[in-house]
């Protein structure tokens, strides 16, 4: 295979009034799932905020722009959250199953490029993201009835809290909401 090293742009994979997701697809550079490295870009508007997810991979995120504030739940300590506040330059690691969240809460966008090794994920070359909560995420799979129960709420505050978020992934904050 020849490889191509010239500048390549990413596709837009989510695109909401939060931001947008882009990827670096593996079937549009095969050298990604060749190498096993995935990337992808994340882009906040201010008071943008991406929901809490995971991904079967390990990832380090560049911050190219702007500032946010990000909270990181590890899988093996579910009793305590880690937040922290990242900007331009900075770099952090989201290892396989850390379950994060991202909000921008300044006043520019926020540009985070991600790179991980995954030759572990589900597709060689590519992040695969799990969501848990929003219109994609892991609450639409159950009944209200069975939510209800396991979170001692109402039916109808179940439905509600399934049907309320509409976003898939990213979204933008009222401003009544203070980071």
């Amino acid at each position: 295979m020849e490889l191509n090293l010239t500048p390549q742009m990413a596709q837009v994979f989510m695109k909401e009034e939060g931001g947008e997701y882009y990827i670096w697809s593996s079937s549009e550079f095969p050298v990604l799932s060749e190498a096993k490295l995935g990337a992808g870009k994340l882009v906040l508007r201010p008071r943008g905020f991406a929901q809490p997810h995971y991904a079967d991979s390990n990832k380090i995120g560049f911050v190219v722009q702007g500032s946010c504030t990000v909270g990181l739940l590890s899988e093996n300590d579910q009793s305590e959250e880690t937040v922290l506040k990242i900007k331009k330059g900075d770099a952090i690691a989201v290892p396989v199953g850390v379950i994060s969240w991202w909000f921008n809460c300044g006043d520019s966008d926020l540009i985070i490029v991600f790179l991980g090794e995954t030759s572990q994920a589900y597709t060689a070359g590519n992040f695969t993201y799990f969501l848990l909560t929003g219109a994609m995420g892991i609450l639409g799979g159950f009944s209200p009835e069975f939510i209800s129960k396991a979170y001692g709420i109402t039916e109808e505050e179940s439905i509600t809290l399934q049907k309320s978020q509409t976003a898939n992934l990213i979204f933008k904050l009222d401003d009544e909401i203070k980071a």
